[in-house]
């Protein structure tokens, strides 16, 4: 099984589910020898389906894997050392739905509990960036790759892997369309050209950019975060044959067309399937968002691998990460119902809870935003303090009980008719008549209905 494919360990067909797989196991591989599944495991762990799990030895029907090699060693005498990984990775099918052994989790794809099983094998750490990892191979190969111990390292083929191999592939072998964003527009990331559609963007690069340099992707101002890319109609270039993920797709680069894709290093792009801009649905998880600022935030967070240690944000690479513990942490962050300041978000999150959870309800004209524990008692703060009233007009002015829809209305009527605010600061006289205001929007407006004629 790999990523959402359903493959036979033995002949590499692929099947739609595992119950068609295991009435192939039963007819076609029942006596195949079994040197052939740890073939190209080298020391990774297998994955095996448990689904209606039995001892071959008594027909007895087992829960899970430790159960079935406690009863190996009991029942029936065999060898089994249990201060030893037992090298597997357990899957199991329960209508139609896909059950983490471990936790009790259910997944409704297969890729999804694909990706969350690998949290109970962590069992090796680089001992440098604490990076876990599920085999003592994989944690070899972070070490060669991202020099945590070795300063020199020379790669066989004569050049090292750089962090951006992974992308640089991916760019050059699929229908991956870059882009960046400005605002609420997309942008080319090869060219200047800027559109808030989507579609529009996908066109502009397959017909003038059709055989860009993928360096050329990777623009200036990007450092070293990852390239945003848009997968809506994700294909390979080299076949043409069409893929839903990310996943499914190094997969099919790194085993159908030999592409050197490193499978424990990072892909190095955020993945976004942008269709025609009307839906904003994460294309790793279930989640769906109202707009691409939040989904681009939300997405963020599937690769966040450096954590602040003082804040506790989380980071894409190292390199942001080390930018943000060079920023002083005193007072960074901001209760967003009151005025108090934390340094660290777990201190602002106490805060929150513990004093604002009975009082939802702020004045936003208060320099100090008092908090309400209902509208109520905010409304009735609003009339007493703030001259409030209920209705159309709701603002009134406590020289001439004249009322204002808005409290900026009552305020400039106070300014220029009452001269409540020093003629200095009525900055914008109006020509006609002796009148003067305190924005230019005012005396636009002032303008064009008095002196429309002139």
């Amino acid at each position: 099984m790999r990523f959402s494919q359903i493959l036979c360990a033995y002949c590499h067909d692929e099947y739609d589910n595992l119950a068609i797989l295991r009435g192939h196991m039963i007819a076609d591989h029942s006596n195949s020898d079994l040197k052939n599944v740890f073939y190209r495991a080298k020391d990774n762990l297998v994955k095996i389906d448990i689904t209606g799990l039995k001892c071959k030895l008594c027909d007895l029907d087992m829960d899970d894997v430790d159960m079935l090699m406690s009863h190996l060693s009991r029942e029936h005498n065999k060898p089994v050392r249990f201060n030893a990984r037992f090298g597997i990775l357990p899957y199991k099918e329960i209508n139609d739905q896909w059950l983490c052994v471990y936790c009790q989790k259910v997944f409704k794809e297969f890729i999804h509990l694909n990706r969350h099983i690998l949290c109970h094998f962590m069992n090796y750490s680089c001992e440098k960036c604490g990076t876990t990892f599920v085999s003592d191979h994989a944690l070899k190969d972070h070490h060669r790759q991202v020099k945590c111990f070795r300063s020199a390292y020379k790669a066989r083929n004569g050049r090292a892997l750089k962090p951006r191999t992974n992308a640089e592939i991916i760019l050059q072998c699929s229908t991956a369309c870059p882009f960046r964003t400005w605002k609420s527009n997309f942008n080319c990331v090869f060219c200047r050209v800027q559109t808030n559609n989507p579609s529009n963007l996908r066109v502009h690069v397959a017909t003038q950019h059709e055989n860009y340099d993928v360096q050329t992707a990777f623009y200036k101002k990007l450092g070293k975060e990852f390239l945003k890319v848009d997968i809506t109609d994700l294909q390979c270039k080299l076949c043409f044959m069409p893929i839903n993920n990310f996943d499914t797709l190094t997969y099919h680069l790194k085993t159908d067309h030999q592409q050197p894709i490193n499978s424990d290093a990072q892909i190095g792009l955020l993945p976004f399937r942008l269709n025609d801009g009307s839906i904003w649905k994460c294309t790793i998880c279930p989640n769906e968002f109202k707009d691409f600022v939040s989904l681009k935030k939300h997405t963020s967070e599937h690769f966040q691998n450096y954590v602040c240690d003082t804040c506790g944000e989380g980071f894409i690479t190292e390199s942001a990460m080390i930018a943000h513990t060079k920023i002083p942490h005193e007072n960074k962050y901001n209760c967003s119902r009151c005025i108090a300041t934390f340094s660290t978000l777990q201190e602002r999150n106490i805060h929150v809870k513990t004093q604002h959870t009975s009082t939802p309800y702020m004045c936003v004209y208060c320099k100090d935003k008092p908090r309400f524990a209902n509208w109520e008692l905010r409304k009735k703060h609003l009339m007493e303090v703030h001259n409030y009233k209920t209705g159309a007009d709701k603002y009134e002015c406590a020289a001439c009980q004249k009322t204002f829809k808005t409290r900026s209305g009552k305020y400039n009527h106070m300014a220029r008719t009452h001269r409540m605010k020093k003629d200095s600061e009525l900055n914008y006289p109006c020509h006609s008549c002796p009148k003067a205001f305190t924005t230019q929007l005012f005396l636009d407006k002032h303008v064009a209905k008095k002196h429309f004629d002139m």
